[in-house]
C-alpha cells in the first residue's frame, strides 16, 4: 500500500523544485516559474512569498511600458547571493585550492597554495585545509552570508558516511578523519567527495543535453578516475565512494601502478605512467610522481611529429582507458563520456585507441564517436561541481532552517 505525502513533505518538494527551477534559470517571474515547474500559479506565490520573507529569494522589478501596465508592477524572483555562503575545498597532490560560493553561486573568494603532500601527515593536511579556510572566511565576512556548509573534494576513496579519506595516491595514511577536523572548527556541516564525482556533478548542471541521467566523466591527470552517473543519480559504492576506474586491471601482472598493484589501466594512462614508457624507464617502478613542467607537452610533441616510443606510450594509454569503457559498457550499454583533465591536451594522440577498444561495445548497442567528449580544466569542474552540491542540498535542508530562521553560524546577511 503505497504511503500517504503530508503536507509539509510536498511543501518541502514543491519549494525545492522552485529553488532548483531559479538556480537553473536566474531571474524569473512567478509566471515563468510556473510554466517550468507545472506548479499552480497559487502554489508558487504561497512559496516565493516564504522565501522571501525569510531573505532566501529577492525581488527586481521588470521594465513595464505604460500602455501594458496594470495592477500590482511585475518582479522578477532570483536567489539572494547574502542569504548563505559555502566553502570547497580541493586536495590533489601537492596542491590545495579553497573557495567561497555565497547563496547565488557566485564565487566570492579564492586561494591556491602549493604544498607537499606525500611524505606529510594527514593531520597536516587537515589543519592546512583549516587555515586555508580561515583566511578566506576573514576576507569574506563582509562579502556574503553566514557559512552554512564545508565540501572537501579528494582524489582518492571515501568512506559511505563521506567523513574519511580512506585512501589516496596523493598523501602516505590512510583513513584521515578531515570531516571531524573542519566541522571542530568551523561548527558548520562538513563532507568529503571523490574529485570525479563532483567533475560529473558539474557536468549534468553546465551541459545536461549531452550529460544528462547517463553518462561518466573520466579524468585524465597524472591519476585516472572517473564520476558516474546512473539513472540521474552518482553512482557510489556500498561502503565507499568506489568507481576506482584507474584502478581496474587492464593487463594482468602487468605494468606497476602507484597503487602498488600491476595492470592497473592508470600504470598505462597516468601521467606518470605514460611518461615512464615514453622515457624508457622501468615499468617494474614508480620513479616520477609527477612529470616536470612541460615535460608531457614534450613527449606529445614528438610523438605528433613522428613514429616512435612516444607516439606508442600514447596508444598504450588510449587503448587502456577504451578497454576500461568497454568493459563497463559491456555490463551497463553505452552512455556519453566526458574526457576531463590536462591529459587532454594530448587526446588527438589516445582517441583512435580509445575509438578502437571501444569498436563492438555495448553487444548491438554501439559507442558513437559522438558520445565521446572532452574538457581541459578539471579544477573549474571540481569547484563547479562542488559548489552545486553543496547549494542543492542547503536548498533541500531550509525547511528545517526556516523553524528557527536559518542558522547563523558567521556573519549576517547583508
Amino acid at each position: 500500500m503505497p504511503g500517504i505525502a503530508r503536507p509539509d513533505d510536498v511543501r518541502r518538494q514543491n519549494q525545492w523544485i522552485i529553488l532548483m527551477a531559479l538556480r537553473r534559470q536566474g531571474l524569473l517571474s512567478r509566471t515563468e516559474i510556473s510554466a517550468l515547474t507545472g506548479l499552480s500559479a497559487s502554489t508558487v506565490t504561497v512559496i516565493t512569498n516564504t522565501l522571501l520573507e525569510r531573505g532566501m529569494i529577492i525581488a527586481e522589478s521588470m521594465p513595464e511600458s505604460p500602455a501594458t501596465r496594470r495592477g500590482r508592477p511585475q518582479v522578477r524572483l532570483g536567489l539572494n547571493p547574502a542569504a548563505a555562503s559555502v566553502a570547497i575545498v580541493v586536495v590533489t597532490l601537492n596542491r590545495m585550492y579553497a573557495m567561497i560560493a555565497d547563496y547565488s553561486g557566485k564565487t566570492v573568494a579564492t586561494t591556491m597554495d602549493r604544498s607537499r603532500t606525500k611524505g606529510v601527515t594527514g593531520q597536516s593536511i587537515a589543519h592546512a585545509a583549516v587555515h586555508a579556510l580561515k583566511s578566506l572566511t576573514e576576507q569574506t565576512s563582509n562579502l556574503t552570508g553566514p557559512l552554512q556548509s564545508i565540501l572537501v573534494s579528494v582524489e582518492g576513496i571515501v568512506d559511505s558516511a563521506s567523513a574519511t579519506l580512506m585512501w589516496s595516491p596523493f598523501i602516505d595514511d590512510s583513513n584521515v578523519p578531515l570531516k571531524d577536523t573542519l566541522e571542530s572548527a568551523f561548527s558548520v556541516p562538513t563532507s568529503l567527495c571523490n574529485d570525479c564525482t563532483l567533475i560529473a556533478e558539474a557536468l549534468r548542471w553546465s551541459e545536461p543535453a549531452q550529460y544528462g541521467d547517463n553518462f561518466a566523466a573520466v579524468l585524465l591527470s597524472n591519476g585516472i578516475g572517473m564520476g558516474l552517473y546512473l539513472g540521474g543519480k552518482p553512482f557510489s559504492g556500498i561502503r565507499s565512494s568506489a568507481v576506482e576506474f584507474g584502478h581496474v586491471t587492464y593487463q594482468p601482472q602487468g605494468s606497476l601502478c602507484r597503487c602498488g598493484r600491476r595492470g592497473c589501466i592508470e600504470a598505462y594512462a597516468g601521467s606518470y605512467a605514460i611518461w615512464r614508457r615514453a622515457n624508457g624507464l622501468s615499468c617494474d617502478e614508480v620513479t616520477v610522481i609527477e612529470p616536470p613542467d612541460n615535460g608531457m607537452a614534450q613527449i606529445a610533441e614528438r610523438a605528433r611529429a613522428a613514429e616512435g616510443i612516444e607516439r606508442q606510450a600514447f596508444r598504450e594509454a588510449g587503448l587502456a582507458v577504451g578497454s576500461g569503457l568497454a568493459n563497463l559498457f559491456a555490463i551497463i550499454d553505452p552512455f556519453p563520456v566526458a574526457i576531463v583533465g590536462p591529459g587532454v591536451t594530448a587526446i588527438d594522440l589516445m582517441r583512435p585507441a580509445i575509438l578502437e577498444a571501444l569498436e563492438g561495445a555495448g553487444f548491438g548497442q554501439p559507442f558513437r564517436d559522438d558520445m565521446l567528449g572532452s574538457r581541459i580544466d578539471e579544477v573549474s569542474l571540481i569547484c563547479e561541481g562542488g559548489v552545486m552540491r553543496s547549494l542543492t542540498a542547503l536548498d533541500a535542508s531550509l525547511p528545517e532552517f526556516f523553524e528557527s530562521g536559518i542558522q547563523r553560524t558567521g556573519t549576517e546577511p547583508r
